[in-house]
């Protein structure tokens, strides 16, 4: 068996792997080289499509049109012919007819020959219609997104409907699934009855154009945040160098412990998520009348509410300047919207909290116990969202009192039940070019008094990565397919990084209970080199005192930082001694198992002891296995690295500075908490969770 050498064109970047991964081109004019691959006997995705006349005959025509790019020589039915692994929702005949029928009503094509397609079309068919480097079958279908997005870096939604007593399999929610899984040598294929032909619109003129959001878009559009939605793709992003030469594909770098194969993301898309009521919902708050237009009255009884209802501080105006973005409408919206492309089933990323594990999370798609994360939203006032994912779906602003012994949330004490987001919107498509809208069931969405004094009046974890829109935006977060590495201006919220910095993100490709990491989500960063970096902080939901922690998993291999924080991303003040990550000096910490102690009082006695020491165990709610949280092992631990005021609206930095002379210690960076007073300090102790 001869198997192709990994090849590097740096025209941008080629690679050909035959026989053992798969052919990505991206930009050399080369034709493929057929003549060192790997002959199978068997059936490849051509031979296929050429062998169903009946059924592919159009669509193996188109695949002869395309090319992977616009320097390549060879055609998409070329790249079919090859070793890989791919995923082919492949259009019937009858389907490509029809879609062409369409284009022809709107003008964009001129004649339904083939061969006299435009570009852009033939490449819309084919490249909305592939997945490279996985192969799904139909087993691996959840409802919801696939992990990884099409030829056109779009994200493939699954969804079931019964029709006459039978599952059909739905694909971007109005394709069916008429034959699956047909298994050929270089992947699955998936015949479907409709083109996927995702929205090409941008967000905000999706929503502006569906007809159930109709008072929504209008808002939108009288505040100015449609003009702010149209960011789709940073074409600058193509022109970094790495090692002197011009690229933005596929590349290898050496980690100190061994040699892990990485990636630097294709692209730098901008994304957004924005959670918009029905039209039912304003009628039904309001009393305003949708169907009739919107207009001022319209308008006032908006104005009327949020006087009523939200929380704005007192430099907030009512007046008619709604692109301000003090104004109180102009606040309204900008509290709907995400900077990130969130996927529903991403919302919230779950995997090791207690009772999940990354191969069973839920019980027949039921939580066990409810996840949350907390993002940002947009605008000049900077505020935080929670969502939360309950066994019903999922919850915006949720605030609830759980059950110690296993995190259960305590039905009869839910003191803000949230507000309840759909996957769909009905019949109509909720994915646009740059994002996703959801649609809100039941109340309307507003910063009023409960988010700041309850519902964020917690102990507030982060995820690194929930801090750093880019990575759901473009697919990097909790992607296993690869370890990630990162340009220095790839991260919006990282405004300073050194030329030294080495930025890998590493998703866990193990199970919980089978070598999953006790990490919170399971992944994390490994920075290196000789690295430094200022980072934004998440705002908090009102002025006072705040505990910031930063969670540890120790390890010999780990570097130490000084840390520094304030307002002045240019000038921040040290914080205490230097971070050690090789921390595991269990009399240095204070930490004694908790098994060991035995006795409730000789717990606490523990926890305020390390405390003391500037340390305190890792949460019970993450775990490696069925029985080791992060409070059971000694080098997980939580560093308070600062204790002080805090100011609502304002924004933050930290800062940390390797203090080593090596570049090989890593900087592990997994989750922040940002906890206030009240609960860290309060009449009620924290709880171990």
């Amino acid at each position: 068996m001869k198997i192709v050498n990994i090849i590097r064109k740096y025209c941008g970047v080629t690679l050909l792997m035959a026989g053992a991964a798969s052919v990505l081109l991206n930009s050399c004019s080369e034709k493929i080289d057929e003549s060192d691959l790997y002959t199978f006997t068997g059936e490849m995705m051509v031979d296929h499509f050429a062998n169903n006349p009946d059924m592919f005959s159009s669509y193996h025509e188109i695949l002869g049109l395309v090319h992977p790019s616009k320097r390549s020589s060879s055609t998409m039915k070329e790249l079919l012919a090859a070793r890989g692994k791919y995923t082919c929702f492949a259009p019937t005949n009858d389907a490509i007819d029809n879609y062409l029928d369409s284009l022809l009503l709107i003008g964009e094509v001129e004649s339904k020959v083939l061969a006299e397609l435009p570009d852009s079309v033939a490449e819309d068919i084919v490249f909305n219609s592939l997945i490279e480097e996985v192969a799904y079958a139909s087993t691996d279908f959840n409802e919801g997104a696939l992990n990884t997005t099409n030829m056109k870096d779009r994200f493939v939604d699954i969804s079931t409907i019964s029709e006459n007593g039978q599952t059909v399999l739905l694909v971007n929610t109005d394709s069916r699934i008429v034959r699956k899984d047909v298994e050929v040598e270089n992947g699955y294929i998936h015949a479907i009855d409709k083109v996927l032909a995702p929205s090409k619109s941008t967000i905000a003129d999706l929503i502006i154009g569906t007809p159930n959001t109709q008072m929504f878009g209008n808002l939108l559009t009288l505040t100015g945040w449609d003009k702010k939605l149209l960011a789709y793709k940073d074409e600058a992003y193509y022109d970094w160098e790495l090692d002197g030469v011009k690229i933005a594909g596929i590349t290898t770098n050496t980690r100190f412990s061994g040699n892990w194969e990485g990636r630097y993301p294709d692209h730098r898309y901008t994304g957004f998520t924005v959670f918009v009521e029905l039209d039912s919902v304003f009628e039904d708050k309001l009393g305003v009348n949708v169907e009739d237009g919107i207009d001022e009255s319209d308008l006032a009884k908006l104005k009327d509410w949020l006087k009523e209802n939200a929380y704005y501080d007192k430099n907030t105006s009512y007046d008619d300047d709604y692109s301000s973005e003090d104004n109180a409408v102009n606040q309204f919206i900008a509290y709907h919207i995400l900077p990130q492309r969130l996927t529903y089933d991403r919302l919230v990323i779950f995997s090791n909290e207690k009772g999940y594990n990354n191969t069973a999370p839920n019980e027949n798609g039921v939580h066990k116990t409810n996840v949350w994360e907390y993002y940002e939203t947009l605008g000049k006032h900077r505020r935080t969202i929670k969502v939360t994912g309950i066994k019903s779906g999922k919850r915006l602003n949720r605030h609830s009192v759980y059950q110690l012994t296993n995190y259960i949330e305590l039905s009869s004490n839910i003191t803000v039940p949230g507000l309840s987001i759909s996957q769909k919107n009905g019949d109509y498509t909720n994915q646009a070019l740059n994002g996703y809208y959801y649609p809100i069931t039941d109340d309307l969405l507003v910063w009023n008094k409960d988010v700041p004094t309850k519902v964020l009046n917690e102990r507030m974890r982060y995820d690194i990565c929930s801090l750093l829109p880019e990575m759901m935006t473009n697919n990097c977060r909790y992607n296993k397919s690869a370890s990630w590495y990162f340009h220095p201006n790839y991260f919006e919220n990282i405004p300073i990084m050194s030329s030294q910095t080495e930025f890998e993100y590493l998703p866990n490709t193990g199970n919980a209970g089978a070598g999953s990491w006790l990490n919170y989500q399971t992944d994390e960063f490994n920075i290196r080199g000789m690295y430094d970096f200022t980072m934004k902080l998440p705002p908090v939901p009102q002025t006072g005192t705040y505990e910031i922690r930063y969670g540890i998993n120790s390890n010999d291999n780990r570097g130490m930082a000084q840390i520094y924080i304030g307002e002045n991303k240019y000038n921040l003040a040290a914080v205490g001694i230097p971070l050690d990550l090789r921390m595991r000096d269990v009399v240095v910490t204070g930490w004694v198992d908790d098994a060991t102690l035995g006795t409730n009082d000789a717990i606490e006695e523990n926890d305020k002891a390390m405390r003391n020491n500037g340390y305190m165990k890792g949460p019970k709610y993450f775990y490696d296995d069925a029985s080791h949280s992060g409070r059971d092992r000694s080098n997980c631990l939580r560093r308070i690295i600062y204790t002080g005021q805090l100011e609502a609206g304002k924004t933050y930095y930290m800062r940390f500075k390797s203090v080593l002379k090596t570049t090989g210690a890593e900087f592990f960076f997994d989750y922040l908490e940002i906890v206030p007073k009240s609960i860290y300090n309060g009449e009620v102790a924290e709880d171990k969770w």
